[in-house]
């Protein structure tokens, strides 16, 4: 029987379980941090036909601005989408077996526009009663299986109260969502996470989250990573990675984690014992 190595602990294990979401601290340095917003602002403003593909710059919403695919356009995201920290967790995750399908930073203007919760998917609804293989989540003898998951890395402080909203343990839930359930801070169902720039939540995205009303004057600006399962899943439906087009742009690192692979692949072997 082939022995999987959990690089999660123990207490990670049981919050995950329960909660459905773990936050790390600190986990990318401050200079780093300014080192991103440098680049980034620079994406920001410039006309949009000088932004290098394949990174793409849109609107969503009034408030929202993304670019796409920002690891092809700067070392510092492909850095960061292989972070020892965020691998360790994503890996324990995934039974050592992840790959990184979306990629992209996110602007958010001052807004109360009202937001709904959702959970993500591959974009083909199963019937009730089914499970997503796609977005499924199991946890036995002394693993966790979450075959899609997401990270938010802060580049700015989000207060509490304010920023990414979730409702814990929701990724376990079958029952229908209320419809009047609030995009805010209202314990104890629903809470955001105050965050210092630098640090990294990761969520199930079977989790209930949105984005509840930002009051800051200076915008929240983060890195939203999705991870799913590297055997049999692959988003290439939704113009998913690697983008071969464009492979001379990233490390061969970079290409496998965005690959899918049964083996165990570099930046996991990074992180596991012995390695």
């Amino acid at each position: 029987m082939h022995t999987i190595h959990s690089t999660l602990t123990e207490e990670e294990k049981w919050s995950f379980d329960l909660h459905g979401f773990l936050v790390l601290r600190n986990i990318i340095p401050k200079d780093k941090v300014a080192e991103m917003l440098k680049v980034l602002r620079h994406w920001l403003t410039i006309d949009e036909a000088d932004i290098p593909p394949p990174l793409k710059r849109s609107r969503q919403e009034p408030c929202k601005t993304h670019i796409d695919h920002v690891q092809y356009g700067h070392p510092l995201f492909e850095e960061l989408a292989m972070h020892p920290d965020i691998m360790r967790v994503v890996a324990g995750l995934t039974m050592n077996a992840p790959r990184l399908f979306h990629c992209n930073f996110t602007m958010m203007t001052k807004h109360d526009s009202p937001q709904h919760f959702h959970r993500d998917d591959s974009g083909f609804k199963f019937p009730p009663g089914f499970r997503n293989p796609h977005n499924d989540y199991q946890a036995a003898a002394g693993h966790i299986y979450c075959s899609h998951i997401a990270t938010w890395v802060a580049l700015v402080d989000v207060p509490p109260g304010t920023g990414f909203c979730l409702v814990p343990g929701s990724h376990k839930s079958l029952f229908q969502t209320p419809a009047d359930l609030p995009v805010k801070h209202a314990p104890p169902t629903s809470i955001t996470l105050p965050m210092n720039a630098g640090d990294v939540a990761i969520f199930s995205t079977n989790l209930l989250h949105d984005a509840s009303p930002w009051t800051e004057e200076s915008p929240r600006m983060n890195i939203f990573q999705r991870y799913q399962l590297s055997a049999y899943f692959n988003e290439t439906g939704k113009g998913g990675y690697p983008l071969d087009e464009h492979r001379d742009k990233i490390s061969e690192a970079q290409y496998e984690l965005e690959s899918l692979s049964k083996e165990v692949k570099v930046a996991v072997k990074r992180i596991l014992p012995d390695s």
